[in-house]
């Protein structure tokens, strides 16, 4: 149980951010973001980092995360800031979080940021892609189809139909053939308000013209990885 010392530490109108960047792969891409952010608050108070805490009848760490991922995705570039109560040592608070982590989940970095999570505006990924189709094949129809900028995915959201263009946010994405039945491309999406496009919806938009997904799941499958952030102007979000 949290003291009512610890809860009610008194905090200025500027609190002390603390920024993570971490990577979350494995079988932890399976988690929700919810369960994510249980499990660092957890992974916090174990640690002794002296977070601030929320008021209320269950306080928990004060926590913010930046652009969250969809379950089954990993990610190489994760970021959340600690709402601290002090200034504490970031490599010290680094060795200490990891510490009270599984392995899938890395603290790569802590540094005190000069600017919001909010300035991340882009992001780079990764798609591997296995299929039983000819992959030399399968690249060229996808060069073709991220190339226009009309590609639509349908989708059901919440039980109804809807359609999303995302055509006009592939236009720099790449097809390389690294096997005989196996794929990799990359591209860089939107992930700030207004512009985000979740890259799941670039390759349900590629199976609804292709149908590369059909046949057996093991054999005709994707993974999608997050490889980078990036600010407004395409540099390293850090």
């Amino acid at each position: 149980m949290v003291s009512e010392e610890k809860v009610n530490r008194p905090c200025d109108n500027t609190p002390i951010r603390l920024r993570f960047r971490f990577r979350k792969v494995g079988r932890l891409r399976y988690i929700s973001h919810l369960e994510l952010v249980r499990t660092v608050s957890k992974a916090a108070t174990r640690a002794g980092i002296p977070c601030w805490f929320t008021q209320g009848f269950n306080p928990v760490p004060k926590i913010v995360f930046g652009t969250p991922m969809s379950v089954g995705m990993e990610s190489e570039c994760e970021f959340v800031e600690f709402r601290l109560t002090e200034r504490i040592e970031p490599s010290d608070a680094l060795s200490r979080l990891n510490a009270a982590t599984p392995a899938e989940l890395t603290f790569l970095e802590a540094y005190y940021p000069d600017n919001k999570l909010t300035d991340q505006c882009f992001a780079e990924y990764e798609i591997l892609v296995r299929t039983e189709r000819n992959a030399e094949e399968l690249a060229a129809a996808f060069r073709k189809l991220l190339s226009d900028p009309n590609l639509t995915c349908r989708n059901l959201t919440h039980g109804k139909a809807s359609e999303r263009v995302v055509g006009r946010q592939t236009g720099d994405a790449k097809v390389t053939v690294t096997g005989e039945h196996a794929l990799r491309l990359t591209m860089t999406l939107g992930t700030s308000q207004g512009e985000f496009l979740n890259p799941d919806y670039v390759m349900i938009a590629l199976d609804q013209e292709t149908r590369f997904l059909d046949g057996s799941p093991l054999d005709n499958t994707y993974l999608i990885r997050r490889l980078e952030a990036l600010d407004k102007d395409k540099n390293k979000f850090q």
